[in-house]
């Protein structure tokens, strides 16, 4: 709580919702904070229009609306960072490294002695 009483002097307007959330922004940035899960989401509307947000659990995403593009990345307890696009890609990545699947099957990756793509 003592979150929201920081960013309520940061952000212009807060509301608390019927549902006892408590969201802030300044039509940027925006912060909201979940009183029955302790979850804290943060937003903000780069100038070219692409919003992203993160929670303080260490899930992100974001979200292009000139080509309606949605994608969200979570970190597992091994640092593995898995990325799911709502195009149907999807990226598990961990220190440079990874594999990426495409929308279309095509699988590519990158190890310490490999890098490439197959259909």
């Amino acid at each position: 709580m003592a979150f929201v009483l920081f960013a309520s002097n940061v952000f212009a307007d807060c509301i608390t919702t019927r549902l006892g959330k408590t969201v802030c922004s300044n039509g940027q940035s925006a912060v909201a904070v979940n009183p029955n899960t302790g979850t804290v989401a943060t937003a903000k509307k780069s100038p070219g229009g692409v919003t992203t947000a993160q929670t303080n659990t260490g899930a992100k995403a974001a979200y292009n609306p000139h080509t309606g593009n949605a994608a969200v990345q979570q970190t597992n307890q091994n640092g593995v960072k898995t990325t799911q696009t709502t195009a149907g890609g999807q990226a598990k990545t961990k220190n440079g490294m990874g594999v990426a699947q495409a929308p279309n099957g095509t699988k590519c990756a990158k190890g310490a002695n490999y890098q490439g793509c197959k259909p």
